[in-house]
């Protein structure tokens, strides 16, 4: 890498990396605050409307209770006076000329006029286009378009079959119910969309009045009615659509009786569903809020645990409505419609609304999660509202995104921060490489010449700074390195030559198999061996040696090198081998008079024919004798002074007989004091292993194996002595 980029990337580091701990140290600390105040709030708002709806709920339940009785209250009063007024048999006259609707046609209608509580749902075919003034105005099927009304009249209804003629008579009986009508619906506050008397021949009284009960309509057909009639009680009945607005709505009925208590009619109130519900929890809802109203005491097992939708409400959220115009939005689904989600939580709230318990429960509608509110309206109907919780976490919502705007203004501000800080870098860097890079290149030309070969090659710089005193040491380096390459030259032509005194291979004779190796410590080494003929003594006599210089290096391998000499020169010569080693000793004393060095050394001459070695120990390990065939090691340890320490010293040869199968180990310390990482040595207890284990293998794998344990046992350390190895079998 050039060191125009090594400064711009350290210049970077050590400014952007703050600037960067910083910003993601902000930037997690902002959105952990985010996070943090999204969750609050969310928990708080949704704690809040958790705790805002069920005391609606709650609220809802006990309303309904009150109005439940005002209801019946009322009910019993128009019951007693519409049977006042039937049983009477005083012949009543009409105070006023009756407003009567048939299905032919409407009587004596009287000023109606637009009432904000009273719509109506126009039907296909039917209200489609109305005229208002000059202009016709067109409607959807559903659409509510207002119903013309009279608080001032009673509108009569008479069923196919009846005639004016046979009406007139309960009609004019039942005209003075007007003011107990308009008492009622005073009382009732708007509790009520319909007052209604139905008798047994077919004749029905409404208030207010109105023109809009289709033709075919009967109320003695009607569900609510046969129900009264049969139970002859006052009773509430399931919600149905009002013949005249087709919105959801529910009765509360009660049996008219004469004076001789047989049943003639009932008497009933017209409640829309949706005013029997708290406006406070309607009012509060939004478009995405689903409002129905609910059954769940059905006979079907299969449905036991589900709810039948059996009506719903698609515009309770417009606050202008009235209590009474709302209840007209209330319509029943075109076909069965059952609610059912599996989850224990929904399990409950089936069970509360069967027990007729409000409250409020956190469930996911088709995977959303809601808020499911719910309220008993009687003992088989429940008001359910299913709220998104986003609209409750709306606030939270915004929360977050604000939190989210902010950081990634952080982002965009940090990124401009830092690429601004990485241009000024780059250029600083530029510059500044090229103050640094140019002395550089000189330094690097001149090694290359160097390494060229061409000695004479110098960097020129004269600067006052480091890279000026690097270009003076480099100069300074030259010369010394050209001295220690002729240094270095001439070691690799001393190793070369060392490497060629040592023996290439091992001699052969019929009597013995012999195994060597020698392995440096060093380039250079100290440790010898070799293998030397004896003419003049026979075929099957032979010489070996083996000896250990103090010290490495170039003087160690000198000292080597002679003493091989002089131990060829004079054993050649068939000299005694205490001549020999004597004569070595005079020789080596004299050349390291002055240097300090000595030399260990055991040699010896090996008649294979008749199996014996004469020896002499010169401070060296003593070799070692191994019989396979009594598994035991002896040692020849006859005491001898290492060569070149004294000139006088006076050797003794000693005589050792050999058996057929024995093995004859010659070694350095190097073997054995070669050490592990920890530090322990190999020991010479190891090589005896080696030896007994090997014993039936050739001498030179035995050698070869020897070395190779020396070498697992470092374990990759370096050696810290010559490793020399001889073995000797004697067949």
């Amino acid at each position: 890498m050039k060191i125009r980029w090594k400064i711009l990337l350290i210049l970077l580091m050590f400014s952007l990396l703050p600037l960067i701990i910083i910003r993601a140290h902000g930037l997690n600390t902002l959105t952990d605050l985010g996070s943090d105040l999204q969750t609050q709030t969310r928990v708080t708002l949704l704690e809040r409307a958790t705790d805002n709806l069920a005391q609606m709920a709650e609220g809802t339940a006990a309303r309904l209770n009150l109005e439940d009785r005002l209801y019946r209250t009322t009910i019993k009063t128009l019951q007693n006076e519409a049977e006042n007024l039937l049983t009477k048999n005083v012949p009543s006259t009409p105070h006023s000329v009756p407003f009567i609707t048939t299905p032919k046609g409407a009587q004596n209608i009287p000023k109606l006029y637009v009432h904000p509580d009273y719509k109506k749902s126009a039907m296909m075919g039917r209200g489609m286009r109305l005229q208002q003034g000059n202009q016709t105005i067109s409607h959807k099927k559903g659409d509510l378009i207002d119903l013309p009304i009279s608080t001032e009249h009673i509108s009569f209804w008479l069923s196919q079959g009846l005639s004016t003629n046979e009406a007139i008579p309960s009609i004019n009986k039942l005209t003075p119910l007007l003011h107990t009508f308009q008492a009622c619906s005073q009382t009732l506050n708007e509790l009520a969309l319909w007052q209604e008397i139905a008798l047994e021949t077919g004749l029905q009284a409404t208030f207010p009045a109105h023109k809009s009960i289709p033709p075919r309509y009967d109320p003695r057909i009607s569900h609510w009615y046969k129900e009264v009639k049969k139970t002859l009680q006052t009773l509430w009945t399931d919600p149905a659509p009002d013949p005249a607005t087709k919105s959801l709505c529910y009765r509360l009925s009660s049996p008219l009786f004469n004076d001789k208590d047989e049943f003639i009619g009932a008497a009933s109130l017209v409640v829309p569903v949706g005013t029997a519900i708290s406006s406070a929890l309607l009012m509060s809802t939004k478009k995405n809020v689903k409002i129905m109203m609910v059954l769940s005491d059905h006979k079907n097992q299969a449905n036991k645990e589900k709810l039948l939708v059996v009506g719903r409400n698609e515009g309770s959220s417009n606050e202008k409505a009235s209590i009474q115009a709302r209840g007209h939005l209330w319509q029943i689904p075109p076909e069965p419609e059952w609610i059912y989600e599996s989850n224990p939580e929904f399990t409950t709230l089936v069970k509360d609304i069967t027990i007729q318990q409000s409250g409020v429960l956190q469930i996911k509608d088709n995977g959303i999660p809601s808020l499911w509110t719910y309220s008993p309206i009687n003992k088989s109907l429940a008001l359910l509202v299913i709220i998104p919780i986003t609209d409750f976490t709306a606030e939270a919502d915004e929360a977050e995104q604000y939190v989210s705007e902010s950081i990634s203004r952080q982002i965009k501000d940090t990124t401009l921060i830092a690429l601004s800080i990485i241009a000024v870098l780059g250029f600083v860097a530029y510059f500044v490489s090229q103050n640094l890079s140019s002395p550089i290149r000189r330094i690097s030309e001149a090694v290359i010449k160097v390494g060229q070969g061409d000695w004479g090659a110098r960097a020129e710089l004269h600067s006052k700074d480091e890279l000026g005193e690097l270009a003076e040491n480099f100069n300074l380096m030259v010369p010394q390195l050209r001295e220690h390459s002729s240094i270095l030259q001439a070691l690799s032509l001393a190793d070369e030559a060392q490497q060629n005194l040592l023996p290439k291979s091992t001699p052969k004779f019929s009597g013995a198999e012999i195994g060597a190796k020698c392995v440096f410590s060093e380039k250079t080494g100290g440790d010898y061996f070799d293998f030397i003929d004896c003419a003049t003594c026979g075929n099957d006599i032979f010489a070996t040696a083996i000896g250990d210089v103090s010290g490495h290096g170039v003087s160690a391998a000198l000292l080597m090198t002679s003493a091989r000499a002089y131990i060829r020169a004079l054993t050649g010569q068939g000299r005694p081998l205490v001549e020999v080693v004597s004569k070595v000793n005079t020789l080596i004393t004299e050349d390291c008079a002055q240097t300090g060095h000595f030399m260990t050394l055991f040699t010896a001459i090996c008649d294979t024919k008749k199996k014996t070695i004469n020896w002499i120990r010169a401070g060296h390990d003593p070799a070692l004798i191994y019989d396979p065939k009594t598994d035991s090691f002896d040692e020849l340890i006859k005491t001898g002074l290492a060569i070149g320490v004294d000139e006088y010293y006076l050797y003794k040869e000693n005589f050792t007989q050999l058996k057929a199968g024995q093995i004859l180990t010659l070694y350095t310390d190097g073997i054995w004091e070669a050490h592990s990482p920890k530090g322990e040595q190999f020991g010479k207890l190891q090589l005896r292993e080696i030896i007994r284990d090997c014993c039936d293998k050739p001498a030179q794998e035995i050698v070869e194996e020897i070395h190779k344990q020396v070498s697992d046992h470092r374990r990759g350390l370096p050696l810290e002595d010559d490793c020399t190895v001889i073995i000797i079998k004697f067949l």
